[in-house]
């Protein structure tokens, strides 16, 4: 049995969909749980309805409307069975998306995360997205910090035991939360893959949190310091995390109210891992424009570059 959760704010144009998709999969032992984080669009309305003629569906109102990451902690709280998989309100699954998920979960009971490769659906059409794992892989990852983290919300299973273990989503981050869970897990527990395409994230789908900018204090940077340990004993995951945090920082370099929040990540980053252009972009700003100017290189804009980065986690 698997509880699959879902928070849903203000996705009207896509939750009846995604519940659709979940309902013609070829694995029917599931629940799923809805947090609902009091929408204005109609999403409360469709999905209650949805919920009275499928009775696999509890929709929770959110407690407090404090966002999605307490939405998330609710609603696998509210989880009856120890297997968690995760889909958002406007992605997509194949129908044998939970099948070839569960059989990962039974094949290799022990890990603390299990994971799919998934693709993009952009005016309609999909498209794998960046690979990061061997083509065929299927199997624990040794050593993930290597590559990378290849694990997408909409394409990942986890342990409620595990989950509860490491303390469960960090309410004070709003944007990454996910990745930040992905990574303590990883760091703690096996973890497995497979290279299989079976789940799809709607690029252009309404109200994408990715699509906005926050405060600093609610990304995982700001809480480099809580990863403290694990980065002084694994230096590969202290290569990884680093250039990830940096990747995120790009839009808040030169803007005065957050110099204070950067300079505090900043100190932290072990930049003698890093590429030396990396440096000089966040300590020596003007020597890293000549280097650029130098070097022929078109220099790509803050959120360009940040929405670049974020596809790295």
């Amino acid at each position: 049995m698997v509880s699959i959760v879902i928070p849903l704010y203000n996705k009207a144009q896509s939750i009846t969909a995604t519940i659709m998709c979940i309902q013609a999969q070829t694995y029917q032992d599931f629940e799923i749980v809805v947090v609902e984080g009091w929408s204005t669009d109609g999403s409360t309305e469709i999905i209650k309805d949805l919920a009275s003629k499928d009775k696999r569906i509890r929709v929770l109102m959110q407690q407090d409307r404090h966002g999605v990451t307490p939405a998330r902690n609710e609603s696998i709280e509210a989880a009856k069975y120890d297997r968690i998989a995760f889909i958002d309100a406007d992605d997509y699954w194949e129908p044998k998306y939970l099948e070839t998920l569960v059989k990962l979960m039974d094949e290799f009971p022990d890990a603390g995360i299990w994971g799919l490769h998934h693709g993009e659906i952009c005016n309609g059409v999909k498209v794998d997205a960046r690979k990061i794992m061997q083509d065929g892989f299927r199997g624990y990852i040794d050593n993930p910090w290597i590559l990378g983290s290849p694990y997408w919300t909409g394409a990942v299973g986890i342990s409620k035991k595990a989950f509860e273990k490491i303390g469960g989503f960090d309410n004070r981050i709003i944007y990454g939360e996910d990745i930040d869970l992905w990574y303590r897990l990883m760091l703690e527990f096996p973890c497995v893959f497979e290279d299989t395409v079976l789940s799809y994230y709607r690029v252009d789908a309404e109200n994408r949190a990715c699509n906005q900018v926050f405060p600093l204090k609610l990304h995982i940077p700001y809480y480099i310091d809580k990863y403290a340990e694990y980065r002084a004993n694994n230096v590969d995951f202290r290569r990884f995390f680093d250039l990830q945090c940096l990747y995120r920082l790009f839009p808040y370099t030169g803007i005065k109210e957050y110099k204070d929040d950067l300079d505090k990540v900043l100190k932290q980053i072990d930049f003698s891992l890093q590429k030396k252009s990396m440096y000089l972009r966040f300590k020596c700003p003007y020597l890293y424009k000549l280097y650029v100017k130098l070097r022929g290189r078109d220099d790509k804009t803050k959120y360009e570059e940040y929405k670049g980065g974020s596809q790295l986690c």
